[in-house]
């Protein structure tokens, strides 16, 4: 009985392709197709995941398809720029000369609107300044030892430091920017006895319908003084013969 259960279980798995085991008098004996069996490696393949989202795999076609049509793209606007416009001139070298030329063309443009350019205020007629303004006072230099040369106004010591100071004045107040359109000149009259004191005069011009206006603030006593004396504050040595010191700077409006 236990035979004929055995052989029925035989037919069926036989049927289902899967092997049997069978155990006569303690022997086991499988039954089956060696055929029908998988191999590790095919179960392995089975029992792995599949790359990619949802057990799906990536395949590679969609990168290298995007690298070709990057590669594609460079090749064409290669391509166009080196194209020839006439004889050996191609695009790329018109482009650049274009841009070349539109740069130039900016700061020309800049630089002739600044040569061209006039400050309203710079535009004047010297020969309608006809009104004198004055200034007398005295300063001391301190870099200079006096003698009785330079008390007599015509010895040659007394004229050559006179005139070294009266171009030193002079460009002073010839480059500023306030007073250099009213400045006349500058003189040294005379020199005294201590420490080397110069007595000196400035003297300015104006218009006429400007003299109220320029009295009372461009060429005011303070205008003019101040900017002696910032002039005095800026000179780069104290040991220099010409020294003029600051603090002994005396000026008062006349003629």
């Amino acid at each position: 009985m236990v035979d004929i259960q055995m052989d029925m279980l035989k037919s069926q798995d036989e049927l289902d392709g899967a092997p049997v085991s069978r155990a006569h008098g303690g022997t086991c004996v499988t039954y089956g197709d060696a055929n029908t069996n998988s191999s590790p490696t095919e179960a392995e393949s089975l029992l792995q995941p599949r790359n990619g989202t949802n057990g799906v795999q990536t395949s590679s076609c969609d990168v290298e398809s995007q690298k070709s049509g990057k590669d594609c793209t460079k090749r064409g606007i290669k391509k166009e720029l080196n194209e020839k416009v006439f004889w050996e001139i191609r695009l790329w070298m018109v482009i650049i000369f274009i841009l070349i030329v539109i740069i130039a063309v900016i700061f020309t443009s800049l630089a002739i609107c600044a040569a061209i350019h006039q400050d309203e205020d710079d535009i004047f007629d010297p020969s309608s300044f006809t009104v004198i303004q004055n200034f007398r006072g005295s300063f001391q230099m301190p870099n200079q030892v006096f003698t009785d040369e330079l008390a007599t106004n015509s010895s040659n010591k007394s004229q050559t430091l006179a005139t070294e100071l009266g171009t030193k004045l002079s460009d002073l107040f010839k480059t500023s920017s306030a007073l250099g359109r009213y400045f006349i000149n500058a003189e040294i009259h005379a020199f005294r006895n201590g420490l080397v004191i110069a007595d000196y005069k400035l003297t300015f011009h104006m218009p006429e319908e400007e003299k109220d206006q320029l009295r009372n603030f461009t060429l005011s006593r303070e205008m003019v003084y101040n900017v002696f004396r910032q002039f005095l504050y800026d000179q780069e040595s104290e040991s220099d013969p010409m020294f003029i010191d600051p603090a002994s700077l005396k000026m008062v409006l006349g003629n």
